[in-house]
């Protein structure tokens, strides 16, 4: 699961400077607190150490820190008296303001600052959408006002008192759940910003009567006479009700702000050693250098000598055998950490010198060839890498070492091949690139590429082809197996872990221009250059590594052959009719404005369905709906699916309001969005896979994300029908059957689930003639819903709130159906407990493959976060084999369908399923091969079974 940290900056910034005296307490030496000439610097030291100390514990990936904009928001607007009585900030902590920004650069995370919006709301609004992505989000901040926003999936951390505050621990904090902190905080007021609140009550008073009533709204509508205030009932008082009605408004958060950065751009760079350093000298902070520095060479000098390469690639990945529950990183779990530089680190990055000319790229070509081994780097144009053209190639060519412990140099050129400006430098003629043509298909000579799947792509897309096999390497693919809660993916984030020189982000370098190929080869060779620089530098870091954590066999006999199975998939992509869509497309339209008149007769006027706070309000004020589910947001109460579903007995009008839901929700995804993605010359779809975005090893895929499209909907098997075979053609699609209830059987040896699969019972059918005590002829269909239910929600870690969601039944009945499950699988619940434990030991969890997965919240204070960690960690083994075993199939697939010359293709692989297409009279035949590959991709003690469907189209399959 993504985490989102976002911090506070401006509280940090004020908790620094009051609290400066225990953050400075237990230094080895005393602190200074100015600079030599006077200049006030306590502020900013503790805040630097504050930042400091959450990159060394938690080395965020995801990330934001948040600043006021110092202008006045709607809140003043409409209170005048709001924040009025503050007094100034202290001088001394004004005249420290212009260092934390570069500070907080220095550690290149993100910032956001949004004028007239302070920054709770800010941090409501990111917090808001981050968890409804189904992101954790963590909330760096002592701000009692956001202690609203905790919730399931939500933290607070008060990281100088060292408090972590879930919704227990805001509840025994105000007496009150998280949910009605927003209704208290309006009836106690705030005198620091001079929120009224209502007159005479007090934190006690305040949580009683929500205790007692539920919500503000009823707590007004009751009308209580409270004895202990001078006005008896003060729900009543015009005067006392307006000071309510203001407190409320000052105190609710916005959720709706307008973001300068979206979530996907909230990613840490690289840390700048060198920035702090220079800051940190700057203001004389010589504990802070000392350490940078000492951290420095520490890193400079581990395994100096070290930097080989990993052994040599075995014919097939050493399986453990069947039963065996995954166990701990091999090496310990010292391994997991082992992330430190190995070899000499890079001083500096070499010049990069332009090259066109024959003669140069001749002697480049034979240099990299003599040294084994060339670094590569390749620049393109436009988003998408079936239409882009290839701008330029940086190649970096090992030198010999002049000692064993000296720093590696390279020879790094840059070779021009499309930009497009008035005095571009032409490309190399093709007699003159010739020599490169032949590197790059030499399979002599390693081409250590920083992410080799977009290098194939680039390379193909002007003609030229990477050596297949062996010999490539893969840095994105080697640090992602190596730590996957990081991103590995940027080159600018994988500096730091392989000891080369901070290269800053390529929208940095080169600024944010869409049309590469008109940025000066001045501003892209030096970027382009250092980055094929840090590719060719990489393996000598992370190859030992993985083989120190026993991932080196996984690394190439696994992931890289995967790597260029999924590039070849890209670049073939997948047939769409595209006719088809326009009519389906068209006539959901017409189904959209049916319900909409429907809904609106049933209502009784007309109604904008994508406006929450209209719909919320014929609901609720309107019709008079209510619910156990029903929540308050800024605009009223909440509208989203789990209220509306709570509702769906309640009115007609609810169920054809979900349904609008999710015609509208396919239509923009799937029916608007297809066509424009469609190559207009082939009239194929060429999808994005990525190995390296799912903990678990899932590939994934986008634009489009083809793993979303519904199964079981008729519009879902509509849309499906849109992608077809090509003339002559047909579709062979194998799936892998109940692929992660087949591992559990295999790993917890489970005897009931073990004979199911090896007599080919129904699995859920079993399980429910177990739970109910029933024979299996017994068996109905309510019976086996809740089995599989069951069943499934094990394998997620799924509680008891869940499983009740899931089957729409209570808690009580849900806990029961968990009981009677583990009496009769005693089996599976010890093995699971065994996993939880073991996780818990080794600090992750790991696959049948031996992938590691780090899940460092098994040992956090939260116990929220701990117990999602637990449901993490139970469903690794299964989830995360699975993804392995669909890459050993499609590895064995693609091998079995050169050596046998089978007239197929492999085109999508999506789950557990793998879609090929052959032409019509051998399809059959095809399938078979593909089938018996399938099922012996790895020796489980159960059967592997595949269904294979053949059809012109995916749904039919």
């Amino acid at each position: 699961m993504e985490r989102l940290y976002i911090l506070d900056g401006h509280g940090y910034i004020f908790r620094a400077h009051f609290g400066l005296m225990n953050s400075a307490r237990g230094e080895r030496r005393e602190v200074r607190l100015s600079t030599a000439e006077g200049f006030p610097t306590g502020a900013i030291y503790v805040f630097a150490r504050m930042l400091m100390r959450l990159h060394q514990d938690v080395h965020p990936d995801r990330i934001a820190v948040v600043f006021d904009s110092g202008r006045k928001s709607f809140r003043s607007e409409l209170y005048p008296d709001y924040k009025a009585h503050r007094p100034d900030a202290p001088e001394d902590l004004t005249l420290q303001m212009p260092y934390f920004r570069p500070l907080v650069d220095a550690f290149r995370w993100p910032v956001l600052t949004v004028p007239g919006v302070e920054a709770d709301d800010v941090i409501a609004t990111l917090a808001t959408a981050a968890h409804a992505r189904g992101w954790e989000v963590v909330i760096y901040s002592a701000d009692k006002d956001l202690m609203q926003l905790v919730g399931d999936g939500v933290s607070m951390v008060d990281s100088l008192r060292q408090q972590t505050y879930t919704p227990a621990e805001v509840e025994a904090k105000f007496g009150v759940p998280p949910a009605r902190v927003a209704d208290y905080l309006a009836l106690v007021g705030d005198a620091s910003d001079n929120i009224p609140g209502l007159d005479g009550v007090g934190g006690k008073t305040a949580a009683k009567l929500l205790a007692d009533h539920g919500s503000l709204d009823a707590l007004i509508a009751a009308n209580p006479v409270v004895p202990r205030l001078k006005v008896k009932q003060p729900f009543s008082d015009p005067a006392q009700l307006e000071r309510l009605a203001v407190s409320r408004q000052l105190v609710a958060l916005r959720r709706d702000v307008p973001l300068p950065l979206s979530l996907d751009e909230l990613h840490a760079g690289g840390f700048d050693r060198d920035a702090l350093l220079a800051l940190f000298r700057k203001l004389e902070f010589g504990l802070l250098v000392d350490k940078l520095e000492a951290e420095a060479r520490a890193a400079a000098g581990t395994s100096a000598g070290a930097g080989g390469e990993a052994g040599t690639a075995q014919a097939e990945l050493a399986l453990p055998p069947p039963g065996t529950p995954p166990g701990p990183p091999a090496g310990g779990a010292a391994a997991e950490g082992d992330q430190a530089p190995t070899g000499p680190v890079l001083a500096a990055w070499s010049d990069v010198a332009v090259c066109v000319r024959g003669d140069e790229l001749a002697a480049l070509a034979q240099a990299a060839t003599s040294a084994g081994a060339v670094g590569l780097f390749a620049l393109g144009d436009g988003d998408r890498l079936e239409r882009a053209h290839l701008v330029a190639l940086a190649l970096a060519v090992p030198r010999a070492a002049v000692s064993a412990d000296a720093a590696p140099s390279h020879q790094v050129v840059y070779v021009p091949l499309g930009h497009r400006y008035i005095g571009a430098p032409p490309p190399p003629l093709p007699a003159d690139l010739a020599p490169i043509v032949r590197l790059l298909a030499d399979p002599a000579v390693r081409k250590l590429c920083h992410d080799s799947k977009r290098t194939r792509r680039l390379l193909a897309r002007a003609g030229l082809v990477l050596a297949p096999g062996d010999g490539v390497e893969d840095a994105v693919v080697a640090a992602f197996l190596l730590d996957s809660t990081h991103d590995a993916s940027a080159i600018d984030g994988l500096c730091g872990r392989i000891g080369a020189p901070a290269l800053p982000r390529r929208e940095e370098a080169m600024g944010r221009v869409k049309a590469i190929e008109t940025i000066a080869v001045e501003a892209t060779a030096p970027w382009l250059g250092h980055a094929a620089e840090a590719a060719a530098l990489a393996p000598a870091t992370l190859l030992p590594q993985l083989t120190r954590a026993g991932l080196a066999d996984l690394y190439r006999d696994l992931e890289l052959p995967t790597a260029e199975i999924l590039a070849e998939l890209e670049s073939t992509g997948v047939r769409v009719d595209l006719p088809h869509l326009a009519a389906l497309g068209q006539q959901v339209g017409a189904q959209l404005a049916e319900l909409e008149q429907r809904i609106a007769g049933l209502v009784g006027e007309e109604i904008n369905l994508g406006s929450p706070k209209q719909l919320s309000h014929i609901l609720f004020d309107k019709l008079g709906l209510t619910s156990d589910r029903m929540k308050k947001t800024k605009t009223g109460q909440s509208v989203d699916a789990e209220v509306l579903e709570g509702l769906i007995d309640a009115h007609p009008a609810i169920r054809l309001i979900l349904d609008h839901r999710e015609l509208i929700k396919l239509k923009g995804t799937y029916l608007d969005a297809l066509p424009p993605l469609v190559d207009p010359g082939t009239g194929r779809l060429h999808t994005t896979f990525n190995q390296v975005a799912a903990a678990t090893g899932r590939i994934s895929s986008q634009d489009p994300n083809l793993q979303n499209i519904p199964v079981r909907t008729e519009l879902g098997r509509a849309i499906r029908r849109g992608f077809v075979a090509g003339p002559g053609q047909l579709l062979v699609a194998a799936d892998y059957s109940q692929i992660e209830m087949r591992i559990l059987a295999h790993l917890s040896g489970d005897p009931v689930l073990t004979r199911a699969f090896r007599d080919r019972i129904d699995v859920h059918t079993q399980t429910a003639a177990e739970v109910f005590g029933v024979p299996l002829d017994q068996v109905d269909a309510s019976m086996r819903r809740v089995a599989k239910a069951v069943n499934y929600g094990l394998i997620y870690g799924q509680s008891d709130f869940g499983l009740a969601r899931a089957l729409d039944i209570s808690r009580t009945a849900a806990h029961d159906y968990s009981t009677r499950y583990f009496v009769k699988f005693p089996t599976i619940r010890a093995f699971m407990e065994n996993v939880v434990a073991q996780a818990r030991a080794a600090g992750g969890a790991r696959t049948v493959l031996g992938r590691w997965r780090p899940i460092p919240d098994l040992r956090s204070k939260s116990p929220v976060a701990r117990r999602a960690a637990e449901r993490v960690a139970q469903n690794t083994p299964m989830q995360g084999s699975g993804a392995d075993i669909i890459k050993l199939a499609m590895i064995a697939a693609q091998a079995r369908i050169r050596a046998d010359k089978l007239p197929a293709r492999m085109l999508l692989t999506v789950h557990d399923e793998l879609v090929f297409e052959a032409p019509r009279a051998e399809a059959e035949a095809v399938g078979a091969a593909l089938a018996d590959v399938m099922q012996r991709a790895y020796p489980l003690a159960v059967p592997l079974d595949v269904d294979v469907g053949i059809a012109d189209n995916w749904a039919d399959c």
